[in-house]
């Protein structure tokens, strides 16, 4: 007995310690990315799918005529190798001064960290607001440039958040939307689930690209669309692709629909016929006829409710991408040089 003792003890000394089970790292779980914009103080709000776009395989010479693929490259060279046509999803909402940019795609933090670190001033902070393996770790940033002050939140490799115009601090849209990522914000509501975008959001629909924007309308932009903003309580726009087919893959058709909510009631017709004529201005204007929508394929279509009025059309996406490089290619130029 004493002799099997042994045996058994040298037999565990020659194996070594018992092998330890490394800890699981689970990615984080987090709502859709726009469920993270927080909706007070939003003025604007983007919401795209770019693979999902880009899947359409006619839409890319679209989006090189816009924006050249060297300057892709070299976009996704300074900033930790991001390139905004792989990304899953994209938000892009506006708070006054201050935008926050959201993106959900694979990421090596820290390639991020160290370009954030390389295209900044000065580094404010550095914490670890949630810790875990690579998968899990949310990680803060704050830095300053020449004039701007920045924050980046990494939430692990999945999902990364910017904000520009940040104030030290100052909670702004980027931390609401770290604490509706940990769930640690029950009060307040995402921008597609409070008023009036809500309902704007469910009556869009599903598409790829989508833009939002919140009443009420003041000022001068009360003035937009005939007038007709000033009794508004949201406006939204849905882009979304169409097979070419008979159409051909040179034009690219793209259904766009634009929409106006209010408490139209029983000028919901004469409101609607307001409404066609401002969107009918707007494509005749110099911008208009230079992105081609003053000659859609199709439409422009109008249908008026109570609540809401909408106006689609089918536009030639050849002559947009053309005008829109025209029209703002200085503008996407310097963004993308930076």
């Amino acid at each position: 007995m004493g002799q099997s003792r042994s045996l058994i003890f040298l037999a565990l000394l020659a194996c070594g310690a018992p092998a330890t089970t490394a800890p699981v790292d689970h990615p984080i779980v987090l709502p859709p990315l726009v469920d993270l914009a927080p909706a007070a103080g939003l003025d604007m709000l983007v919401d795209a799918r770019p693979r999902a776009l880009l899947a359409h395989a006619e839409l890319l010479p679209l989006l090189d005529m816009v924006v050249p693929d060297a300057q892709m490259r070299t976009f996704a060279v300074r900033h930790g190798d991001v390139d905004p046509r792989q990304l899953e999803d994209l938000v892009i909402a506006t708070y006054g001064p201050s935008t926050l940019v959201l993106a959900q795609g694979d990421f090596d933090p820290a390639r991020l960290e160290r370009a954030f670190g390389e295209r900044t001033t000065r580094m404010t902070a550095r914490a670890i607001d949630q810790r875990g393996g690579p998968l899990s770790t949310i990680l803060r940033l704050e830095a300053t440039t020449p004039s701007d002050a920045l924050a980046v939140v990494l939430f692990g490799r999945r999902v990364v958040g910017v904000e520009t115009h940040a104030i030290a601090g100052r909670a702004g849209p980027l931390r609401v939307a770290e604490l509706f990522a940990t769930g640690r914000l029950q009060r307040a509501r995402p921008s597609l689930q409070a008023t009036p975008l809500d309902v704007a959001a469910k009556a869009l629909g599903d598409a790829p690209v989508r833009i939002f924007f919140p009443g009420p309308f003041e000022g001068e932009s009360a003035k937009g669309l005939a007038g007709l903003l000033q009794a508004a309580t949201a406006a939204a726009i849905a882009i979304r692709p169409v097979d070419p087919g008979s159409f051909g893959s040179e034009r690219s058709p793209l259904d766009v629909t634009v929409q106006l909510f209010g408490a139209w009631g029983d000028d919901a017709e004469n409101a609607g016929q307001r409404f066609a004529a401002a969107i009918g201005s707007i494509a005749r204007s110099d911008l208009g006829r230079l992105c081609g929508l003053h000659e859609p394929i199709r439409g422009p279509d109008l249908k008026v409710t109570p609540t809401i009025l909408t106006v689609s059309a089918r536009i030639d996406g050849q002559k947009l991408a053309r005008g829109g490089r025209a029209s703002t290619g200085g503008q996407i130029d310097e963004i993308m040089a930076k």
